[in-house]
């Protein structure tokens, strides 16, 4: 002879589910709870900021207004030329570090905003089921 399981209230289960998680959010930090501070800022301006500053030139313009001023550029524009061997390549791995850190910025910047896109469909369909679920019970 087989038992027989009493029937599942789905109702009673889900209100304790939603009790839980209700006491759980309750229960956690603010910062947790909330949209991410990122959402706040203004990534892409952010990032803008960030390249039109990613180029170092070590080609600075050199002039002068008096004479004197003049002689100093002209020392100055001399040593440059014999000192280039040695500061453009500095400059060069410091453009190309600063590349690689705007392209891994950028990637970052788009996968946080595909997350927050995420969340937010998330939660619309959350509200969705929960909607549907309260028209169906009464």
């Amino acid at each position: 002879m087989a038992s027989e399981t009493p029937p599942v209230d789905v109702a009673a289960v889900l209100a304790e589910i939603r009790a839980s998680v209700e006491q759980r959010r309750a229960s956690m930090p603010a910062a947790l709870t909330d949209e991410p501070a990122l959402s706040d800022i203004d990534l892409r301006r952010l990032l803008s900021e960030v390249e039109a500053t990613r180029v170092v030139s070590v080609h600075w313009p050199l002039q002068g207004e008096t004479a004197l001023q003049r002689v100093i550029a002209l020392i100055n524009k001399v040593v440059r030329r014999y000192l280039r061997w040695y500061i453009n390549p500095i400059a060069e791995q410091q453009n190309a570090a600063n590349d690689a850190i705007v392209r891994a910025l950028h990637g970052l910047v788009t996968t946080v905003e595909e997350q927050q896109a995420l969340i937010a469909r998330l939660r619309a369909r959350i509200v969705h089921l929960e909607q549907s679920q309260e028209r169906s019970q009464s």
